[in-house]
This record gives structure tokens, C-alpha cells and sequence, in this order.
């Protein structure tokens, strides 16, 4: 039991701390509700989740290829819309050795969106939900996820909250800004936030964590948020090793519900108690592109991140299926 639910929990906090995303500003784009529920039933087939020929026969050489989930937190705020995805992460499952790998891929990619032509990767899941935006990654990337977990930013601080929140060290040039996306969120929800005051090892809530992982302005960026996200990530699963059977009910009355996924609650409680059961008790990061793969473009006058899809992907395959790192 103890080594099934902090697995989880620790699935459940990535897509938490994923929410972070550029603007409070809703979607603009509205999708038919029809679609929306369409896209949680996955269909599966190989071409519809664009998984080439290539990549089947890559991973069925493979003895216990690794296990790809795809991880989504997108930006939204009414039931009738999917929003931008504007975390995407991959969590590569390794079957013998139970290790996790937490793959960030930056949501201003430039890439092909099919029925759409080139666009931000993040525009994907707005777009079609995640069985475009699980085949907008496979397709771009050459690889072979079939599965994803989902949570918008409603739920977001509220599992983070279960979970008892989650120790961060800020730094002092990050609080301002933390304060501001936490007061966004509380001027949506109507509820008082609580501000951070001082900068140091520190218990954030869930909204106070959540405005945490959504700075930009701090650092490099995009890129340096989604360090922060990963930050969060490994302090939350180093909190979790020590946790025990108690978590259950939470889980199940408090996390669960907020949780939009492909998979079956026994997958998940089957992933959890492996993982957690093994002896490896770290996770292996890494964000795609590289700085040495991408740069900064314009077009329309709209700022895009251009990669070298071809050299990405080879350096992606090599940390997800050959534990090499990618050179930054």
C-alpha cells in the first residue's frame, strides 16, 4: 500500500506542478464540449496516436522498453474549453530497473501540428485535445506514448494542498513575482492568498506553489521554469519517501477526482508499487531541446523556440531509451 500511493502521488504532484503557465488569461480559443469528452477516450491504434513504423519496430527490439506517460497541465478556466498545454513533460517508466525519468519539453517549440501546419507544441492540446497533443509529440519526436495524465488549473493547488504542500528555497528576486500570479489567482477564485514574505527554505501551499512554478520573468525564462517545476517535482517525491498507508483516503477523496487520465486507476496503483518498491529512489531530468539545438525565431511576429528536431530527437531517444544525457 505505502509503495503504490507515493508513486502516485508523485505522478499526481508533476502534473501539479505543470500548471505553470505564462497568463491568467483564459483560452482563447473554445472548444465544443463534444470534443473535449471525446478526447479522454483515446483511441489507441499506432496512426492515431501517430506512432510511426519506425518507432514500433525500435521499441519491440527492445527487451522491457521503458514505459512513456505523457503529462499535461493545461491553462484552463471553464468546462467547455481544453486550453493550452502549457506544461508537457514525459515521464519514462523504467520496467527492470523502476527508475523514473522526467523529460520537460518547452511548450514554444516550433513544430508540425497536423490539421494545423506549423505552431507553438502547446497549441496542440487547444487544438485536439490530448490525442493530438499525445500525437503532435509522438510524431514530432518519433516516439511511442500511448497514455497521459491530465489536470487543469482548478484542481491544481487543491492536490498540491492534500499532499500538505511542498518545501521550495526562494530566492529573494522570485517573491515579488510569486506574490503576483498568487494574487491573479486569488482575485479568479475569490479567496484571500496568502503572500510569501520572505525568501529561504520554506512550506509553500498549493496556490503559493502553483504561482511558484508559473515564474518567467526570474532567470532564463521558460527555461528556467521548468526547472522550477522539476525542483518542486524531486522536493515533493523526497517527501513522499517517508510517507504511509494513512495517504490512501487522501488520495482517493482528494487527488483522484482532479485527475484527468488514459489509464485505469489498477495501471496506476501497478505503476506506483513498482516504482516505489524498487531501490532507486531519484529522478533523472531533462529539458528538450537543448540550448545548443534551439533558438529564439519570429514569425508573424510571434516568438517561437526553432529546433533541431532531428538532432533533439536523436538526444531525446538517447536519454529516454539509452540513459545518455543530453548534452545542454
Amino acid at each position: 500500500m505505502k509503495t503504490f500511493f507515493l508513486q502516485l502521488n508523485l505522478i499526481l504532484f508533476m502534473v501539479s506542478s505543470a500548471i505553470a503557465q505564462d497568463t491568467l488569461n483564459t483560452v482563447e480559443k473554445s472548444v465544443n464540449p463534444a470534443v473535449k469528452q471525446a478526447a479522454y477516450k483515446l483511441n489507441k491504434s499506432p496512426q492515431a496516436l501517430g506512432i510511426s513504423q519506425a518507432a514500433l519496430t525500435r521499441v519491440k527490439a527492445m527487451q522491457n522498453p521503458p514505459v512513456n506517460i505523457a503529462l499535461f497541465a493545461v491553462d484552463r478556466r471553464k468546462e467547455d474549453e481544453l486550453g493550452n498545454s502549457d506544461v508537457i513533460m514525459i515521464i519514462s517508466l523504467d520496467q527492470i530497473t523502476k527508475k523514473i525519468k522526467m523529460t520537460s519539453i518547452l511548450r514554444d517549440t516550433y513544430v508540425e501540428i497536423e490539421g494545423k501546419g506549423k505552431d507553438k507544441i502547446n497549441a496542440a492540446f487547444a487544438i485536439g485535445g490530448p490525442q493530438l497533443a499525445i500525437k503532435t509529440l509522438n510524431q514530432n519526436f518519433g516516439l511511442d506514448i500511448q497514455d497521459y495524465i491530465n489536470v487543469d488549473f482548478f484542481g491544481t493547488a487543491k492536490m498540491i494542498d492534500a499532499l500538505g504542500g511542498v518545501d521550495v528555497n526562494l530566492k529573494p528576486e522570485e517573491i515579488p513575482y510569486l506574490n503576483n500570479y498568487l494574487q491573479e489567482i486569488s482575485i479568479i477564485e475569490h479567496i484571500p492568498a496568502t503572500p510569501v514574505k520572505v525568501p529561504g527554505l520554506q512550506r509553500l501551499n498549493g496556490k503559493q506553489t502553483v504561482a511558484y512554478t508559473r515564474i518567467r520573468a526570474v532567470g532564463r525564462g521558460d527555461f528556467e521554469r521548468t526547472e522550477r517545476q522539476r525542483t518542486v517535482l524531486v522536493a515533493l517525491f523526497n517527501k513522499l519517501q517517508g510517507a504511509g498507508a494513512e495517504v490512501f483516503p487522501v488520495f482517493m477523496s482528494q487527488i483522484l477526482p482532479n485527475l484527468e487520465t488514459s489509464m485505469s486507476n489498477m495501471t496506476l496503483f501497478k505503476i506506483g508499487g513498482d516504482i516505489l518498491g524498487s531501490k532507486s529512489k531519484t529522478i533523472e531530468q531533462a529539458r528538450f531541446p537543448t540550448d545548443t539545438m534551439s533558438k529564439g525565431i519570429r514569425v508573424n511576429n510571434i516568438w517561437y523556440l526553432s529546433a533541431d528536431l532531428k538532432a533533439t530527437t536523436q538526444s531525446l531517444h538517447n536519454f529516454i531509451y539509452k540513459n545518455i544525457p543530453p548534452v545542454k
